[in-house]
């Protein structure tokens, strides 16, 4: 029994091998015109899914390239600024150096000293703030604002708003016992009365009467002991702050006596939401007394200096591909991330010294400046000029300015040492950008040409598929030119 074949049959089958030519033909024109492997996740689950992954891989390198490349030009921004720092400290450092010698210099050469030390100092600053577009270079974490600027008067330093000189204020000390007090005047009369000559007051008196001051840590031989000095160890003070006293003056203890702690002062609500003290309330609740502004003053002081050690630990961490990732508390993977932080003040210091002085390099040589217009051994009799007396030299004696000047040319020298150290640690980082941008750039390529062979095809093979699949179509649409016959309602037509 035969088989019919209908016209139907043939006309669906035809309909359904040409729609399937057309499929493959359109497939091998895409091929060729995106040289990729496939174009939907369907059609190699596999090669999609390892393709994804790679992509992401190179968006990832692709970005901490970038970051890197612009935490290079910020790096490499800051050590040239800070090469032409160490450049400028070549002449005022130059000049002093004559100072420190045998044949010294004279007061006039020791006011043109004075200028280019405020220039160099005011160049310090400039060149702290230099800025990178809209961002300033050495602002710590806070890019957008000018990291360093004078207060008005041109004496006070501000790093971000904050007084770089904090830590100068002592804590208020109690008062001195007034037998203390009467005694102390009794001996500074009696050396004030006749310095030169001293006919009442002997070397042996002056070594201690600086060793209870604590300007000496010498003690002088016990059997010179003056008399004042036995009548004054010889007190039995009943006060504990008497007696705290005297032990400071005999070297017992190294610190002086600290005044009682206000009431307000471990009361929270006498502070504002800052964590200044709140003057009015305070004023409000306790009075004016002297000793409550000075606690203020110390406090705010206090406050200042632990802002600025706080800026100067700041962090801006970003990815670089050394594998940024958080441990099981939230915290940071030391070494897994780069600070790109650059706080000023950990390059130019801040606070105060032991002595009272400014670790500021720029302050320094303000001080210094002040000092150098000050000084001027050739003034008789004060051996110094005190109409041009200004800022820190005002009201010292031509000793204290020669002991101050001294002492300034050593730490601006120790300053410059430190900015150096601190410039070659900057470049050493800035190498390691320039090295791991290298090796970023080359793991780019390495992604990229993985992310090729995975997903580009072969041309040469693409086209040849491209070329038989066309010849099949136009085959298909000949077959059926021949084995569709037309009807009478085509001749119709």
């Amino acid at each position: 029994m035969g088989f019919r074949i209908t016209t139907n049959m043939m006309v669906n089958t035809y309909k359904y091998n040409l729609m399937n030519n057309t499929n493959k033909l359109a497939d091998a024109r895409d091929k060729v015109l995106t040289q990729r492997n496939f174009n939907s996740y369907a059609e190699d689950p596999t090669g999609a899914t390892k393709a994804f992954r790679l992509r992401r891989d190179w968006y990832q390198t692709n970005s901490q390239l970038t970051n890197t490349t612009d935490t290079y030009n910020k790096f490499h921004t800051a050590w040239t600024n800070i090469q032409g720092i160490l450049k400028d400290l070549e002449n005022p450092l130059a000049k002093m150096a004559s100072i420190n010698g045998t044949t010294g210099t004279a007061g006039e050469s020791r006011r043109a000293l004075a200028q280019v030390l405020r220039e160099t100092g005011n160049s310090v600053i400039q060149s702290m703030n230099q800025n990178i577009g809209t961002h300033f270079v050495f602002a710590g974490d806070d890019g957008l604002n000018v990291p360093f600027s004078w207060s008005e008067d041109g004496n006070t330093l501000y790093y971000r708003g904050v007084n770089v000189n904090a830590g100068k204020v002592e804590k208020p000390l109690a008062p001195e016992p007034t037998w203390l007090a009467d005694a102390k005047k009794a001996i500074e009369d009696a050396y004030k009365a006749d310095p030169d000559n001293k006919p009442a007051w002997s070397d042996t008196d002056q070594a201690w009467y600086d060793y209870y001051n604590h300007t000496s840590d010498t003690l002088p031989p016990n059997y010179d002991k003056p008399q004042w000095a036995k009548d004054l160890e010889a007190k039995a003070p009943t006060d504990p702050k008497e007696q705290e006293w005297l032990e400071y003056y005999k070297h017992e203890v190294e610190d002086k006596p600290v005044a009682d702690k206000p009431g307000w002062m471990d009361d929270p609500n006498y502070y504002t939401e800052t964590g200044a003290p709140d003057v009015d309330k305070i004023k409000q609740d306790f009075g004016e007394r002297e000793i409550d502004q000075k606690w203020i003053a110390y406090i705010n002081d206090q406050r200042d200096l632990e802002k600025l050690k706080k800026m100067s630990g700041e962090q801006m961490n970003l990815d670089l591909g050394m594998g940024m990732q958080e441990d099981a508390n939230g915290k940071l993977v030391n070494g897994s991330a780069f600070n790109s932080a650059l706080c000023g003040i950990n390059f130019v210091d801040y606070g105060v010294d032991k002595d009272g002085d400014p670790k500021n390099l720029a302050l320094i040589m303000k001080e210094l400046a002040d000092v150098f217009d000050t000084w001027d051994e050739d003034r008789d009799p004060q051996g110094y000029n005190p109409e041009l007396a200004k800022g820190s030299a005002a009201g010292l004696t031509s000793k204290e300015l020669e002991e101050k000047a001294f002492r300034l040319m050593d730490k601006l020298k120790l300053s410059q040492e430190n900015l150096t150290e601190k410039n070659v640690e900057l470049d050493a980082r800035a190498t390691f950008l320039k090295t791991n941008g290298s090796r970023l750039s080359d793991q780019r390529l390495n992604l990229n040409e993985q992310v090729l062979d995975l997903e580009q095809v072969d041309l040469a093979e693409a086209l040849t598929d491209f070329s038989w699949d066309q010849y099949c179509y136009n085959s298909a649409l000949k077959i059926g030119n021949q084995l569709l016959s037309q009807s009478l309602i085509d001749y119709m037509n």
